[in-house]
């Protein structure tokens, strides 16, 4: 790849979810939850995730991020085939959380089970979470890397990698962990990957453009 394309400029939000043609389950699911209309960042980013395409997304926390790529794995991306098909890494075991909390709500009515895993918590019940046929993972690098090594993280079904907060993640340190997980799961061009980040510059880029393949760029910041 040569080098990221310009970014995309976006405003605005579309006028409600059925604009985005959303399946029933997840309709209904976000009707319940209480949301009415698309953030921007929720806006751009579902057209394209769709696609399949590798797509890097600049806005600042609290735009909806968490929602911008659950509503597309919920609703297209991921099936309710057993194993592992979606998995998002983020900075923070809070982080984690929060993403998987949000996309279950999301995918309440899909039949799809989602599982934090994250350092501190027991490592048995979280094998057991994931034999049980967990179809999307939320979790923090170095848990992840660590499953992965033990083989109790199955990736040979993984379809999707979201990188939530890049930036966060490689101020924090996490840049060998997560270079050792990209060496693990399926390589780019085998899978999609979405990038969100506040900024987009530097080390961010570097990755980008190592790791993702001709991803299309949205700013909203």
């Amino acid at each position: 790849m040569n080098g990221l394309p310009n970014p995309t400029e976006t405003s605005g939000a579309s006028a409600g979810f059925a604009a985005l043609h959303l399946s029933e389950p997840v309709l209904r699911a976000l009707e319940e939850i209480g949301y009415s209309d698309p953030t921007p960042v929720q806006a751009a980013t579902y057209p394209l995730a769709i696609t399949g395409r590798d797509v890097i997304v600049q806005a600042r926390t609290g735009t909806g991020k968490t929602a911008a790529f659950g509503i597309p794995l919920v609703d297209r991306l991921v099936t309710s085939e057993r194993g592992v098909q979606a998995l998002v890494l983020a900075p923070t075991r809070e982080l984690a959380v929060q993403s998987q909390r949000e996309i279950a709500r999301i995918g309440q009515f899909k039949g799809l089970h989602t599982v934090a895993i994250y350092g501190g918590a027991p490592m048995g019940r979280q094998i057991d979470e994931l034999s049980s046929g967990a179809q999307i993972v939320s979790g923090t690098p170095g848990r992840v890397l660590d499953h992965l090594r033990r083989g109790t993280l199955d990736p040979s079904r993984l379809k999707v990698l979201i990188l939530d907060e890049m930036d966060e993640m490689l101020s924090m340190g996490f840049a060998k962990e997560l270079n050792a997980i990209l060496e693990l799961i399926p390589p780019r061009g085998r899978r999609q990957t979405m990038c969100f980040s506040a900024t987009v510059d530097g080390e961010v880029r570097r990755h980008a453009e190592r790791h993702m393949h001709e991803p299309e760029m949205i700013s909203l910041s």
